[in-house]
């Protein structure tokens, strides 16, 4: 019998259960996720592709129907090592990068030792310690001076700087020159630009600048300051002036002498124990040495401090206007550990006092003072009984104080909020600091039992620390900045200041 008259056509019927059973209901079921305290992962990820050359696309269809197909063989014997090479290679970074994503367990870096240089001096019954280490302006060159670290009175002992040299090919620093100097080297700095021109001070007050581009032979290639300069007492510190610093200082120059500035002319800045502070005029092309002007801090209130260390603010190009400091602010440490806030423009002639604050300093000397390139106008300061205080330029009272658990040395900001200690004893050589944490960074590899006396750090790409010690050996370690994981809170500089305000 025919149901419709269209047997092609489908025909739907509603369909009946004979389920006589009970009847289920189904339902979706929601499940919530929540995530506590787990941090991101980092993959590192290269694009491959391969090459099909147009004669592979035009061959007759009885070729493409073999399998496999003409040249695949090839193609894969040259693809596949390189493939397995680079999946070997981010499965490493990945181990290195997170130890376990189910560990709860924080995440341990480690610095990588890239070379320990042992100094001979020769010279002397003493043995040597390294007293200054700096970097070239391209990372390829390491000076550092040898010395007595103490002198009873007059320094009696001879002084020496060597430069090493990177031989790319062994990825190691080689032996390039010596520069003998009648007293010890008690400062040195590379120009952060010109990589030729290195700078030292000696304990007799004596300031030289070295052009090292046609090497230590080369009699021209050497220029000193005139003699007594800083009262024939140690130079302290010496610092190279940015360009807005340098523009400042020329112009006071051209102003007050009439002097013609040249287009290579450097400005050079020189602290002494008798309290001046001095800026050179620099042009090694054409052997120009010349002061251009000279400050006694604390001479307007009465004092003559023994000038530990200096420092000027950073220039920030890529902040706005608002958020910038004076480029011509500067801060001085002293023997008695106090700390002058110091402004040149606030300096009407030579030999004027720059100081304008004396901050809350510290109660014993100042070893090292260094602004943040990173936060305009907040500096650190470390004195020689183990404190690290953390300041601002707009307040008096510092924004943080520290009490170190072991002797320290020196300082340097390696990133905004993270600083490294030099340690002067210890189970460890250096300390990488959380300076808004108030607390040690957990990074590996920076053992040992030597005391540090200077530390200098470059950053392009990487971060390099050389350090020198009292045993007169420097050691160079590549720092996994960008691996310490800092909060949000942290890098804020603002909620920083607000909190460490509000705690007062």
């Amino acid at each position: 019998m025919s149901l419709t008259g269209f047997d092609s056509e489908a025909v739907g019927f509603d369909s009946i259960s004979q389920d006589s059973g009970t009847n289920r209901s189904s339902s979706s079921q929601t499940t919530e996720f929540s995530e506590s305290g787990a941090g991101s992962q980092t993959n590192a990820s290269n694009d491959m592709g391969s090459i099909v050359y147009p004669e592979d696309l035009n061959a007759e269809e009885d070729v493409l129907k073999e399998y496999p197909p003409p040249g695949l063989n090839e193609f894969l014997r040259r693809v596949v090592p390189a493939m397995m090479d680079q999946l070997d290679q981010n499965y490493k970074e990945s181990q290195l990068l997170n130890d376990s994503s189910d560990s709860d367990e924080e995440e341990v870096l480690s610095a990588t030792l890239l070379q320990e240089i042992k100094l001979k001096d020769g010279s002397g019954d003493h043995q040597s310690s390294v007293l200054g280490v700096t970097w070239s302006s391209a990372g390829n060159s390491l000076a550092v001076s040898l010395g007595s670290s103490q002198h009873d009175a007059w320094c009696q002992s001879a002084g020496l700087v060597k430069v090493y040299t990177l031989k790319r090919s062994e990825d190691r620093f080689v032996h390039a020159m010596d520069l003998a100097e009648k007293n010890c080297v008690s400062a040195l700095k590379y120009h952060p630009t010109v990589a030729a021109l290195l700078a030292y001070g000696t304990t007799s007050g004596e300031v030289v600048v070295c052009n090292l581009s046609g090497g230590c032979a080369d009699a021209g290639a050497t220029l000193a300051s005139p003699a007594g300069c800083h009262g024939c007492r140690r130079v302290s510190a010496l610092r190279w002036a940015d360009a807005p610093l340098a523009n400042t200082l020329l112009a006071m120059q051209i102003s007050a002498r009439g002097k013609r500035r040249g287009a290579a002319d450097q400005v050079l800045l020189s602290s002494g124990s008798d309290g001046s502070l001095h800026a050179w005029r620099v042009e090694a092309g054409v052997r120009v040495f010349e002061s251009i002007a000279s400050y006694s801090v604390g001479s307007a209130q009465g004092l003559a401090p023994d000038i530990t260390c200096f420092d000027f603010v950073r220039s920030s190009p890529l902040l706005p206007a608002s958020d910038k400091a004076p480029h011509d602010v500067f801060v001085v440490g002293s023997m008695a550990g106090k700390l002058f806030l110091c402004k040149l423009a606030a300096a009407s002639s030579d030999t004027a006092d720059p100081a304008y604050e004396v901050l809350d300093g510290h109660a014993t000397c100042v070893l090292s003072v260094e602004f943040c390139a990173q936060w305009p106008g907040v500096f650190a300061s470390l004195s020689m009984d183990a404190e690290l205080r953390i300041y601002d330029v707009a307040q008096g009272a510092p924004l943080k104080v520290t009490h170190m658990d072991s002797a320290v040395s020196c300082l340097s900001w390696v990133s905004g909020g993270v600083l490294l200690l030099g340690l002067a004893r210890g189970a460890a050589l250096l300390r990488v600091w959380d300076a808004c944490g108030g607390c040690v960074l957990p990074v590996g590899g920076l053992d040992g039992k030597a005391g540090v006396n200077c530390i200098a750090v470059y950053q392009s790409g990487s971060c390099r620390v050389a350090a020198g010690d009292d045993s007169g050996i420097v050691r160079v370690w590549e720092l996994p900045v960008r691996r310490i994981k800092l909060t949000t809170h942290d890098l804020d500089l603002n909620e920083f200041v607000k909190q460490s305000s509000r705690h007062k």
